[in-house]
């Protein structure tokens, strides 16, 4: 198997058969509306990846996930030609598969671990997660008898078990920051700082731990981190965010015995590459970057908003999810200037405010940006997720807990917003049994994470008493019945004398029973 990198998350994987092609990236519109770049820049790179495609072998698309630095329908557009089939997760929502067909691409949606041959011997595998707002997936491509885990964004780290005894001969997997906090959150400098700290940390760690159980013979990092030329600059420099480069990365993976390969986008994996870490863009870059791109959000007229379509809009993700229910949400507050709209997703009501009339309550989260913002959400053309992830919104909430049903409802569209409540609403009950090894306490706890579903069997307690969850590094305190320490959300533990063996399940049922 040949390895060929074209930026982001952008592999070739060329068999003697069989060419495999992962998210391709290319445009020079950056992604989100003109906020995040390919870093370093891949533009130049489509003649060059075009003529890869062309040199008679079968050509294998492989899409991730929808995410615009992952799905580029402008570069789609472009090698639709060259590709002879397309191969997606099989997510609850069509919008994934609905827009590829759109495009003319033959499209295969794989079901979880569903295996599509692409010869007597060569396959690709998916492993998936569609649980609230997390759409993603990872690919094993199995190409020539050698494996290429492609797992992406994709925060499966509670079921790489499945793939400790295959052989992995590569590995890529993203080890930078993706997200709108604590960046977009109005807090304390030193408190962001701090957070972002810690996030970087336990994204790290969860690499490191991810490489160790697979052994893989060579680490490719991909998937980030991008560069922001149109926003703070603080953003693209490594410099207290969650946005860590290469260097913080080899560092941290220096005792590893897999060896981690820094490719620039165009080069192919051999032996003898330069394997120097890619280090950010100074910020002289940054400024001939600017001059040379396009922002398509800083070409909007900067007070156009219909406040009467946003209501519109709001009310029908409302109407979707009227009958279900969901924990209780604080008032969600979108801000522009001194108007406003108050959010309530338990009652299904927006109402227009005056902001500095607005009696602030305890608990809330507010949303505050242009109107060209408000006026984006407002428009069907566009989704929310894609507007969320400009990271051109300022965000406060009190108490700071993190409320997933409000997660789910600003980052969803109208296609997979109930699906997006039902699946968190019913993420599995099942209850196991943890052992604090550090106070050798037991404790009764439910089995699946409930931000996100990830199992929970076998993660780790820190020596707090925190468990940590395996997907996103969420902390549960296991003395005060299993709380987050961050989010209103709970594994309800409860402390039991008996000696249980570790992590042993026990059926909802028997439970109840006990009772």
């Amino acid at each position: 198997m040949k390895v060929k990198f074209f930026g982001h998350n952008c592999f070739l994987l060329q068999g003697k058969k069989i060419s495999v092609l992962s998210d391709p990236w290319l445009s020079d519109k950056g992604a989100f509306f003109g906020s995040w770049f390919q870093w370093p820049i891949n533009h130049d790179l489509k003649p060059k990846l075009i003529a890869e495609l062309t040199y008679g072998k079968q050509v294998i698309l492989y899409i991730s996930h929808e995410h615009q630095d992952h799905f580029d329908i402008e570069t789609l557009n472009l090698l639709l030609p060259y590709i002879d089939k397309c191969v997606i997760p099989k997510y609850h929502d069509s919008y994934l598969l609905d827009e590829l067909e759109s495009i003319g691409y033959q499209v295969i949606e794989l079901e979880d671990h569903q295996k599509y041959y692409l010869s007597d011997i060569d396959f690709i595998e998916l492993m998936i997660t569609d649980t609230g707002v997390n759409h993603d997936s990872t690919a094993i491509v199995n190409l020539d008898n050698e494996v290429f885990v492609n797992q992406n964004d994709c925060k499966i780290f509670d079921r790489l078990k499945y793939l400790e005894d295959k052989k992995v001969d590569y590995y890529a997997l993203q080890f930078s920051g993706a997200n709108w906090y604590p960046v977009c959150y109005s807090m304390e400098d030193v408190e962001k700082n701090d957070i972002s700290k810690k996030k970087v940390f336990s994204r790290l760690v969860a690499v490191r731990n991810a490489i160790k159980l697979l052994n893989p013979t060579y680490y490719f990092p991909s998937a980030g981190p991008a560069i922001f030329p149109f926003l703070n600059k603080e953003l693209s420099l490594n410099k207290s965010t969650i946005f860590v480069h290469q260097p913080d990365l080899i560092k941290f993976l220096e005792k590893s015995n897999t060896k981690v390969i820094c490719l620039r986008p165009g080069e192919e994996f051999n032996q003898g590459i330069d394997n120097l870490p890619i280090i950010p863009p100074s910020i002289t870059e940054l400024k001939v970057l600017k001059k040379q791109l396009n922002c398509s959000f800083e070409k909007l007229n900067e007070n156009e908003l219909d406040v009467v379509l946003l209501k519109e809009q709001i009310l029908l993700r409302l109407q979707k999810i009227k009958d279900l229910k969901f924990d209780s949400c604080p008032p969600l507050i979108f801000s522009w200037g001194d108007q406003g709209l108050k959010i309530d997703l338990n009652k299904g009501t927006v109402i227009e405010l005056k902001i500095s009339d607005y009696d602030w309550e305890n608990e809330y989260m507010s949303v505050k940006a242009t109107p060209a913002y408000f006026g984006l959400m407002a428009n069907p053309k566009y989704r929310w997720q894609n507007i969320y992830l400009s990271l051109r919104a300022t965000i406060q909430r009190k108490p700071n807990s993190f409320n997933t049903f409000i997660n789910i409802f600003l980052y969803s569209d109208l296609s997979n917003i109930r699906s997006g409540f039902e699946t968190t609403i019913n993420i599995n009950e099942e209850r196991i049994v943890v052992v604090n090894q550090h106070n050798g306490k037991n404790y009764e706890i439910d089995r699946f994470c409930p931000h996100n579903g990830a199992d929970l069997k076998g993660a780790k307690i820190d020596d707090n008493g925190y468990l940590i969850c395996p997907r996103h590094a969420w902390l549960f305190d296991l003395e005060r019945n299993g709380k987050c320490k961050t989010a209103a959300s709970t594994i309800d533990a409860k402390e039991i004398e008996k000696t249980i063996t570790l992590c042993e399940t026990i059926s909802t049922r028997l439970l109840k029973i006990d009772n």
